[in-house]
C-alpha cells in the first residue's frame, strides 16, 4: 500500500484551471496558452506523467522525453507509447521504475519527480500524496465542465510566480506554486 512516507519520489500535481475549477470538457483543451505549454514541458521533461485514458486520448500521442503512464479501468486498452496500468499503486511503481532505469542508463533525468497530469479522477486519487501543485489559473468564464477537486485552501501556501494579461486570443492567466503546509 502506498503512503506518503514510503514514496520513493515526490509526486507533484500540474494543472490548468479557471476560477470555477474547470479543467476541461472531456475532449479538448478549453483555452490555448502557448507560454503555458512551454512551461509545462520545462517542468515535466525527464519525468513520468500519470494520466487517465481520456487525458491521453485528448493529447493523442505520447509526450516525448517523459514516461506516459496511463491509468485505466480497462484491462485490454493499449496505446503506442503508453505504459498502461490498472491501479494508482501500479502507476507509482512503474513511475519509480522508469526513473530508476533512466538514472542507471544515464538518460536525461533532470529531476526525480512524478507528475499527476490529469484528469479529474487522477487528481482525486493522487492529490493526497502531493505536497506541491504547479497551477495555471486561467481567467475565462466557463461554468460547466470537468472540475479539479476542491482544495482546503488553509492546507496550502500559495505563491504567484507570474501574471499575464489577456492579449488577442490568449486569455489572462497566472502561474502559481502551491506547497502543502498541513
Amino acid at each position: 500500500m502506498i503512503t506518503k512516507k514510503n514514496l520513493k519520489n515526490p509526486i507533484f500535481c500540474i494543472v490548468a484551471m479557471n476560477e470555477n475549477r474547470i479543467i476541461g470538457d472531456g475532449r479538448n483543451l478549453l483555452w490555448h496558452l502557448p507560454g503555458d505549454l512551454k512551461r509545462l514541458k520545462k517542468l515535466t521533461m525527464g519525468s513520468p506523467l500519470i494520466m487517465g485514458r481520456k487525458t491521453w486520448e485528448s493529447i493523442g500521442r505520447p509526450l516525448p522525453g517523459r514516461a506516459n503512464i496511463v491509468l485505466t479501468n480497462s484491462i485490454s486498452w493499449r496505446a503506442d507509447g503508453a505504459i498502461v496500468v490498472n491501479s494508482f499503486e501500479d502507476a507509482i511503481i512503474r513511475a519509480d521504475e522508469w526513473i530508476q532505469n533512466n538514472i542507471e542508463k544515464n538518460k536525461n533525468i533532470t529531476q526525480k519527480k512524478i507528475f499527476l497530469f490529469g484528469g479529474a479522477e487522477i487528481y482525486k486519487i493522487g492529490l493526497k500524496y502531493c505536497n506541491n501543485i504547479e497551477m495555471t489559473k486561467v481567467y475565462v468564464d466557463i461554468r460547466n465542465g470537468i472540475k479539479f477537486p476542491k482544495l482546503n485552501e488553509s492546507d496550502w501556501e500559495k505563491t504567484k510566480i507570474e501574471h499575464h494579461e489577456a492579449t488577442n486570443d490568449i486569455p489572462e492567466h497566472s502561474y502559481w506554486h502551491y506547497e502543502r503546509i498541513n
